[in-house]
């Protein structure tokens, strides 16, 4: 086959919605998360549902835990209570950082985004953002009024990857405000649009997205 070479400003994503570590049978597993995210050798990890004290968590501090146990530095944006939220881990460099608040809108929680301006190197960099939108079906609304703000504050100075659990399907309302930025999903561009990434046993919808 032909030669694929792969440029030196490209770089490996994962995302993941980490539900505080707790793992499908209902036990504290941060080991278990680190190592899923090891197995894909990313250089970066878009992460939510990121807790640092909960008692759901073990009260471990989730963020500084996978960023040690990882070696990868870390941006971290609270929701919520302030000890829950996105974070971006990053084996490369951050240049720039940035946390925001979302609006409640319908609640039940403050919601969030974390920005991370990473270092490709030969004087390039990309923001990789973080985001976890309003969970509830019923409420396209408070989705659409935290991507405005999210749209309102976030500068698309440079290339730019945004990845994390929107809690919107394929064809949805939210979904086109960021295919009408000019915003292209991973998933659909290599191929994959007929996966599910909800829940993550025996998936049956599609709410998560780079």
């Amino acid at each position: 086959g032909p030669d694929l070479r792969v440029p030196s400003d490209t770089f490996r994503l994962v995302n993941y919605n980490i539900h505080s570590a707790v793992n499908g049978d209902g036990q504290l597993d941060p080991e278990g998360i680190a190592r899923v995210i090891e197995e894909q050798r990313p250089d970066v990890v878009t992460l939510q549902e990121v807790s640092r004290g909960w008692a759901i968590g073990g009260t471990t501090d989730l963020a500084e835990w996978l960023s040690h146990r990882l070696r990868m530095r870390y941006v971290y944006a609270p929701a919520a209570d302030g000890q829950f939220g996105n974070v971006v881990l990053s084996r490369l460099p951050i240049v720039t950082s940035e946390r925001v608040y979302l609006p409640e809108g319908g609640g039940p929680m403050r919601r969030s985004y974390a920005r991370a301006e990473v270092d490709l190197g030969n004087g390039r960099s990309v923001d990789v953002i973080s985001v976890h939108l309003q969970h509830r079906a019923q409420n396209t609304n408070t989705r659409l009024t935290q991507i405005a703000v999210l749209i309102d504050t976030w500068e698309r100075a440079r290339p730019a990857v945004l990845a994390g659990d929107l809690n919107a399907e394929p064809g949805s309302p939210e979904v086109a405000e960021f295919e009408d930025l000019g915003l292209v999903s991973a998933q659909d561009v290599t191929g994959h649009e007929e996966l599910a990434t909800s829940p993550s046993r025996a998936p049956r919808v599609r709410i998560d997205w780079i």
